[in-house]
């Protein structure tokens, strides 16, 4: 399954180097794109390949930025050639690392260290903990591509161009509703391995011939562990609910371990896997190519590397191939737009709130009891951080998919939505009888995405996944290391980065639509999402060099190895953060702090500039949510508010209901 390529009109140019330009401008190109990289005869990498080089000329670049329509660049390096006034009629999407302008020499060490994302990755033993893998940068380079998709319309329909700006910082802050929702409850995050903040056990665990990843998310999960290690009772007493192992996380861990150490890794991920949970192997990048989902899925190409498209694959729908007559455009790109989305946790919840912020309305299905992670600790009435900051600005419906008359509100909502987007587990839908020939039927214009740990279309069909399992199974555990050990980033990496790809796959498959009048079925994988993050380290590429200096106040990190930092600061006095970074750009290396997510979140307070907004609901309750993270000088964003309780749009869903069914596109010729 492959994507039609229907970006035949679209030139982009990169004007620039920082791996978010190029990357975005690979993403671009493999839609179908006409992508020109100004790197002449430098040698190619994993961010060159699908792209039309040109050298880096004057006259190249002149007769470049003539025929682009998009110009990608990064208007806070100083060490690149600054960008030409540009045209009405192009977009200009600008990448920088923050809105000072004052830090466009860092790289990724230190964007993953000053977005919070290094305090929380390691143990409380070791120093914050680097990943190697370009993640800030490659994340934000989806949103840039969406973000890109997002103005095209206007751009074809009117000839208006406009531009967009990104913030590496503010796209990485995105990706911290994990552990951020701990600082608003008056405590501070440490860095906790493999565990997971809010749910035990989740961790790394031994076996008796190496290690397996195990997540379990609920109380019905912990029961199933604890029938499966023939010790039922657990599921009782002091371990029975989420809150009470969250508290004694040692303790259950102990007795998890005491398990698992008496089995094979192949022995205990089958066993975990056959019980419905989460569980899986810690592969290393090198192992990658040989993983039977990524073979089967055909993400690994025959020179083992990410293969093009790897991580988007679809199928189109029923509906009329007539391309569409250009619409009145409205001031948020996405506004008229239905959304459905049926949600739990990160991926599908995350995709679906940036849609909501770009102007799309979004009506969220819950089961009975709501979802999954609606009662999270910590939380305010029973209402959790983590639930309302993944959430922002959806109606939530209660509908019970097993009951009759349920199905038939939900097939009648679908016949008059746009988009459906999902993250349950792999063949859910089809055996409530909504599998993707019923949705086609029932819409043909539909764009459908299903977000899931390892793809519909899998080796490994029916095999649950969290973000952790999904982290070790994909080589970013391997890439982010400290004494030799795997760990997972402390971000959700693969969640985040699955709800991203989820965000670009259903902004293209609208463009396929407007082009075509056809809906798309999206079947996207978090091991492919996340293997793509790992790109860079395949092969011949390497890492941004880094080292991470204790302080008296914490750590800095620093743009070069540890010799040399050393000998920069010397070992005479520890010095406090800004004093080591004063000495270190003295001698001309990038560095910065270590940023606690308590110091993020009161950076981010009262300010509307910032990424973080506080929205007051009706209840009283102050929840800090997440801005879109695009800049658009033409588009408009909406305000942040947050979601509703359980059900609260249930009479507007019967109204939606209740209203005659759009007249369907001839589609008789498709017979």
């Amino acid at each position: 399954m492959t994507l039609e390529q229907r970006l035949d009109g679209l030139t982009v140019l990169e004007w620039g180097s920082r791996p978010a330009v190029r990357a975005c401008g690979g993403l671009l190109a493999q839609l179908g794109a006409t992508v020109i990289d100004l790197t002449g005869t430098a040698p190619q990498d994993a961010l060159s390949r699908f792209k039309t080089r040109l050298p880096g000329t004057s006259e190249a670049r002149a007769e470049a930025l003539a025929r682009a329509n998009v110009v990608l660049h990064s208007s806070d390096r100083r060490d690149e050639m600054a960008l030409p006034a540009c045209r009405h009629d192009q977009i200009v999407l600008d990448i920088t690392v923050d809105q000072t302008g004052e830090h466009g020499h860092w790289t990724e060490p230190l964007l993953q260290a000053v977005a919070g994302i290094s305090d929380i990755t390691g143990t409380t033993n070791t120093p914050p903990t680097i990943c190697a893998a370009p993640v800030v940068e490659l994340q934000t380079a989806i949103f840039a591509a969406a973000g890109i998709l997002v103005a095209w319309p206007r751009l074809a329909a009117t000839g208006e161009g406009q531009q967009i700006s990104l913030s590496l910082i503010d796209c990485a802050l995105n990706g911290l509703s994990s552990f951020l929702p701990l600082v608003y409850a008056g405590k501070t995050p440490h860095r906790s391995g493999n565990r997971h903040p809010m749910a035990v056990p989740w961790n790394s665990y031994r076996t008796s011939d190496g290690w397996i990843l195990l997540c379990s998310a609920t109380d019905e999960h912990w029961v199933k562990l604890c029938t499966l290690m023939g010790r039922p009772g657990l599921a009782q007493g002091a371990f029975a609910r989420l809150a009470d192992r969250v508290q004694q996380c040692e303790a259950v861990d102990g007795l998890v371990e005491a398990w698992t150490s008496t089995l094979s890794v192949k022995d205990c991920v089958a066993a975990l896997n056959a019980a419905g949970l989460a569980a899986g192997p810690i592969l290393t990048l090198a192992e990658l190519g040989q993983d039977p989902n990524l073979k089967h899925r055909r993400s690994v190409s025959e020179d083992d590397r990410p293969a093009p498209l790897g991580f988007l694959k679809a199928q189109p729908g029923r509906g009329s191939t007539n391309q569409a007559s250009a619409p009145q455009l409205p001031a948020q790109p996405l506004a008229g737009l239905r959304v459905i989305e049926i949600g739990q946790y990160t991926t599908a919840p995350l995709a679906a709130k940036q849609l909501a912020l770009l102007g799309a309305e979004v009506i969220k299905i819950e089961p009975p009891g709501g979802e999954a992670s609606r009662a999270w600790p910590p939380h305010q009435d029973g209402q959790g951080y983590f639930f309302t900051m993944n959430n922002a600005n959806k109606r939530s419906c209660l509908l019970d998919l097993r009951s009759d008359a349920d199905r038939q509100t939900f097939a009648s909502l679908l016949e008059r939505s746009d988009v459906l987007i999902e993250n349950m587990k792999p063949g859910s839908l089809d055996k409530l009888g909504f599998g993707w020939e019923r949705l086609s039927e029932l819409n043909p214009r539909l764009v459908y995405c299903g977000i899931s740990g390892f793809g519909q279309d899998s080796a490994y069909p029916g095999r649950p996944a969290f973000d952790t399992v999904v982290q070790a199974m994909s080589g970013l555990m391997d890439a982010t290391r400290a004494g030799g050990i795997p760990f997972k980033l402390g971000i959700s990496a693969a969640d985040v980065t699955g709800g991203i790809a989820g965000l670009l796959a259903v902004i293209y498959g609208l463009e396929q639509r407007r082009q075509t009048g056809r809906g798309t079925m999206i079947d996207l994988s978090m091991q492919d999402v996340s293997a793509w993050l790992t790109q860079t380290l395949w092969g011949t590429s390497s890492a941004d060099p880094y080292s991470v200096v204790p302080c008296a106040d914490g750590y800095v990190v620093a743009a070069c190895q540890s010799p040399t930092a050393d000998e920069i600061i010397g070992s005479r006095t520890v010095p406090m953060r800004a004093a080591a970074i004063a000495l270190l750009e003295e001698a001309r290396i990038a560095a910065g702090s270590v940023r606690t997510l308590n110091e993020i979140a009161g950076a981010e307070a009262g300010d509307d500039t910032r990424s973080i907004q506080t929205h007051v609901d009706g209840n009283g309750r102050s929840w800090p949510l997440f801005r879109c993270p695009y800049h658009f000088s033409v588009e408009k964003t909406v305000a942040t508010v947050a979601i509703g309780p359980l059900g609260e749009a249930n009479a507007y869903v019967g109204e939606i209901c209740a209203r005659p069914t759009p007249a369907l596109p001839d589609s008789s010729h498709l017979a």
